[in-house]
């Protein structure tokens, strides 16, 4: 079955029209002609995909669940190119299961805040009626995102512990603070539509059911962000210097957990497939190579972020510390034409770096107390239980993908470090911490 997404959407307003004067109020035109294509192009997953369709049924073992390295960190790594057939196929699936599963999550913190915005408008409002029919595109990605992860057979957590206990309160608290939560949309929608855009440039590699999935998604995702785009100029226009302040901030971290949380997976991923920590996190986000791809996922937001005024002189020193910083595409969804990095295995500069630290503080430690070898002793026998337990763990079988929280691994944390204090001071922890921090990237787990 073939699903028509030529959807007639408008084009995406870049700024406020001409006509609206300085009240603040949204473009009803535009608005009104988004309601028109919402009504118009619709989608309902079940039915306008024949999920049983012999096209449509997913196998466990299709080649083309592997990972693109032109969307996937991981991917780019010689350790996932070594790997067998089979074994890369699993990952691949996984992943984007997961994938779908914390867009899902995010999309239901989405809902929360917007019913809550929307019950505040007053009778005859198109935005009311409008953003009713983005809840209802919103219910429906979550029922087709759900049914694809059910299908797939994998038992994906989503979403890290953190994020699945604050998204749901930031939602809530958005429908109070309704330039944040808009704020918010961009962040989660533009990453990901900038990921499955560069899927559909290479739609042959995918499953025809994802590929349809990601088709719905797009057309109507589209819808959403030209919404808050223009939401954001009207508003963000009428605010004062302080807010304007805080708006700049919220761009970037907003940006970056979502970012976080959409393209990189949990670390009980890496522990279930056994990817070695050095890999796992060259991939995420140490070498040259995923910086990049961290940097142009977050590239239509920072075009946003410009066009509102926000993307300042100071405001970009936090973007840059996030790794978020980078070009400015000239429209959204423009590629990246540089030249792209070659691939990449390890980072080693964080071992090298963590080695010193422990090196210097073993220096301190001799230097500036007459007990420097028992300090240094007793954290070598602290790093030696940590190691340990992570070798035994190893050994004896990991955590896999949707386990409760591991409390054995961080009772060994909480008592060699608090073991170390009375023996060895601030100085001692200091050094039994970089001493773990150093081995830690040789461990088997994660």
């Amino acid at each position: 079955m073939t699903v028509d997404i030529t959807a007639d959407a408008p084009a995406e307003p870049t700024g406020p029209r001409a006509d609206i004067g300085t009240s603040g109020d949204l473009d009803a035109d535009m608005v009104a002609a988004l309601c028109h294509a919402s009504t118009r192009r619709g989608f309902d997953p079940f039915v306008d995909i024949d999920w049983d369709a012999p096209e449509n049924l997913l196998d466990d073992n299709d080649p083309r669940w592997q990972l693109d390295p032109d969307i996937a960190p991981l991917a780019m790594t010689e350790w996932y190119v070594r790997q067998p057939l089979e074994r890369r196929i699993e990952m691949g699936r996984w992943i984007t299961a997961n994938i779908l599963k914390v867009t899902l999550q995010f999309e239901m913190m989405l809902i929360r805040g917007v019913i809550h915005y929307a019950g505040t408008l007053p009778n005859g409002s198109v935005v009311f009626r409008y953003l009713l029919h983005e809840l209802t595109d919103e219910c429906h990605h979550i029922q087709m995102f759900q049914e694809l992860v059910n299908r797939t057979g994998d038992d994906v957590p989503g979403m890290r512990r953190g994020s699945r206990v604050l998204g749901p309160i930031l939602g809530f608290i958005g429908g109070y603070a309704n330039i944040f939560l808009f704020i918010g949309v961009l962040c989660g929608e533009q990453p990901l539509h900038f990921q499955q855009t560069l899927q559909h440039r290479g739609a042959a590699a995918v499953p025809p059911l994802l590929n349809m999935i990601t088709a719905i998604h797009l057309a109507e995702e589209a819808r959403h962000i030209a919404f808050a785009n223009n939401y954001l100029a009207q508003r963000v226009s009428a605010v004062g210097r302080f807010r304007r302040t805080l708006y700049a901030l919220a761009f970037p971290i907003y940006l970056r957990w979502l970012i976080g949380e959409m393209i990189a997976p949990p670390r009980a991923f890496a522990r279930q497939f056994g990817i070695p920590r050095r890999v796992f996190k060259a991939a995420y986000w140490r070498s040259a190579s995923s910086r990049q791809m961290l940097a142009e996922s977050a590239a239509d937001v920072r075009r946003v972020a410009e066009d509102l005024g926000l993307y300042t002189v100071w405001s970009r020193c936090v973007w840059r510390l996030l790794g978020i910083d980078g070009r400015l595409p000239r429209y959204r969804g423009e590629p990246d034409r540089s030249q792209r990095l070659a691939r990449v295995d390890e980072f080693r500069a964080v071992v090298w770096g963590r080695t010193a630290a422990a090196a210097i503080m073993a220096g301190v430690a001799l230097a500036a107390t007459p007990v420097g070898l028992r300090i240094i002793a007793v954290a070598a026998a602290g790093t030696a239980v940590w190691v340990s337990y992570h070798v035994l763990r190893g050994r004896h079988g990991g955590v896999v993908g949707n386990q409760p929280f591991e409390w054995p691994r961080l009772v060994v944390w909480v008592v060699v470090c608090v073991a170390m204090i009375p023996a060895g001071g601030l100085i001692g922890l200091a050094l039994v911490v970089f001493m773990i921090l150093a081995l830690a990237e040789f461990m088997p787990t994660i």
